[in-house]
Formats: structure tokens, C-alpha cells, sequence
């Protein structure tokens, strides 16, 4: 008896805490300069959680070194965030930030608060949700939360144009700015590489399953940042 208890106690267990991991590759210049880890956990019957590993590789570690921990907390229909917080390690800074999301406002690290009219993502939360729900994958979809960055709070549109070559659907993602003001100076160089609001940023669904697939970033001045998901 003891044995089947353990059994049910292990499955029960695997379930509430079951896992997802996907992987990528990013280049720089058409160097790899990165890699990337997105972990989905569901820690509980209530909680979703959202990791991103973002870390530097080889000499770019050397030349500028990346270990950045993103944890974003979203309800388990992933409808929004609850609370979102990093930990950065970049070249010559050390950040600890995080958001908490309660009663209509938005509470950050520090005294700042925001009222905020909708529920909240953040990008990397709001990528995960598309996973989710293939079918809000549209040209000029209506989200019914805003996205949040840092004080600022943004309405994301997208535009989507199908790639049959390559079986997925290519999003290219647009940020308006409903209100608040950026609160956190300087951000870490991932954030601000997906979240500028300058240039193109692009990311690809899978036709077969909806997972993320690549991703494309234009930052200006020549500067071309690509992620190309890697298979383990």
C-alpha cells in the first residue's frame, strides 16, 4: 500500500510541477554570440511560471558578459501576470528588479506605482500566451491586456504574414504607448533589446505545434539580432 501511495504521490507531484523547455540559438552580426532558455513550469493549480535564461557564449562572454534570469508569474489560462521580477548580471551591472500587479496597480520596486485599466503582460510573458492561443494569432487582434515595461504601458499589435516555405506563421510585433513613464535607468540590454521601441522585432510559430521558432530584431545602426530554435 505504502508503495502505490508513493506512486500516486509521484505522479500528483509531476503534474503539478510539470515543465516545458525550449532552446535558442542567437547570433549577432551572423556570430553566435548567445543562447537562450525559455522554461514553462506549472508549479501549482493556480500558478504559471515563465523563465527566461538569456546568457552570453565564448568570447562573447569575455567581451560582454550576459547572465540574466527572467521569472514572470501568470494565471494558469495565462491572462495575465501577476508579477514578473529579473535578476541581471550584464557587463559592469548588477540589477534585481521586479513588479507586482494587485488591485488595479502596478507596484514596482522602489515606491513607483501605476493604475492600470487591464490586466498586464510583458513581452516575453505575452510570446508564451501566443503559444497558448493559436487562434488570437491574427493581423490586428485586440488583446485585452496591455503590456508593461518598466513604468510604461504599452497596447501590443501585430501583424501576421504566413511563411508556407518554412511551415509557420512570421508575427511582427508593434508596441503603442498608453501611459506611464520609464522608471528604470539603465535596463539590462536583453530588455531593451526586445522591448525598444525602435525597429523591427519578428518572432515565427510553428505550424505544427505553436512553439516559437525564430526570431528576428533590428536595433538600428546596422545591428541585426536573430534566434533560431534549437532542437535537444
Amino acid at each position: 500500500m505504502k508503495k502505490y501511495i508513493l506512486l500516486i504521490f509521484t505522479l500528483v507531484t509531476g503534474m503539478l510541477w510539470a515543465s516545458d523547455t525550449l532552446f535558442f540559438k542567437v547570433t549577432l552580426l551572423g556570430m553566435h554570440c548567445a543562447n537562450v532558455e525559455v522554461i514553462e513550469n506549472q508549479i501549482d493549480e493556480n500558478v504559471t511560471e515563465i523563465i527566461y535564461h538569456a546568457f552570453t557564449i565564448g568570447g562573447f562572454h569575455k567581451i560582454y558578459e550576459i547572465d540574466n534570469w527572467y521569472y514572470y508569474y501568470a494565471d494558469n489560462s495565462l491572462s495575465h501576470i501577476d508579477s514578473l521580477k529579473k535578476k541581471i548580471s550584464n557587463k559592469n551591472m548588477r540589477q534585481n528588479y521586479r513588479e507586482d500587479i494587485y488591485n488595479d496597480t502596478i507596484h514596482y520596486s522602489g515606491f513607483h506605482v501605476l493604475e492600470t485599466p487591464k490586466p498586464v503582460h510583458h513581452v516575453l510573458s505575452f510570446l508564451i500566451y501566443l503559444q497558448h492561443y493559436p487562434d488570437k494569432i491574427k493581423s490586428g487582434q485586440r488583446f485585452p491586456f496591455f503590456i508593461t515595461d518598466e513604468g510604461d504601458l504599452y497596447h501590443p499589435e501585430i501583424t501576421v504574414q504566413p511563411n508556407g516555405k518554412k511551415q509557420q506563421d512570421d508575427i511582427y510585433f508593434s508596441l503603442v504607448h498608453v501611459a506611464g513613464e520609464e522608471i528604470l535607468e539603465p535596463t539590462d540590454v536583453f530588455n531593451w533589446m526586445i522591448c525598444a521601441g525602435k525597429g523591427t522585432k519578428m518572432l515565427s510559430y510553428s505550424y505544427e505545434d505553436n512553439t516559437i521558432t525564430e526570431g528576428a530584431f533590428s536595433l538600428g545602426w546596422g545591428l541585426h539580432l536573430r534566434a533560431k530554435r534549437v532542437y535537444k
